[in-house]
């Protein structure tokens, strides 16, 4: 890499540590995000409020179950 696009890579980290930003969500994302809140409905656990294995069940739930919708 030349050093100008190195200094420019350094300028967007820099920046980008100062205000937080981070890219945008994908559909997917907000599609698996919107499932993940069903799952967690379905079963009746509040996600912030939920222990470790709770968290777990759901999280692996629902992945299990969205992307096997998602990629047949």
């Amino acid at each position: 890499m030349e050093q100008k696009e190195l200094e420019y890579l350094r300028q967007v980290e820099d920046q980008a540590s100062r205000t937080g930003w981070v890219s945008p969500l994908t559909r997917e994302d907000k599609e698996y995000f919107s499932y993940l809140r069903q799952v967690s409905k379905r079963y009746n656990i509040d996600m912030s409020k939920a222990n470790r294995l709770e968290y777990n069940f759901v999280i692996r739930v629902a992945e299990s179950e969205f992307y096997a919708h998602h990629t047949s």
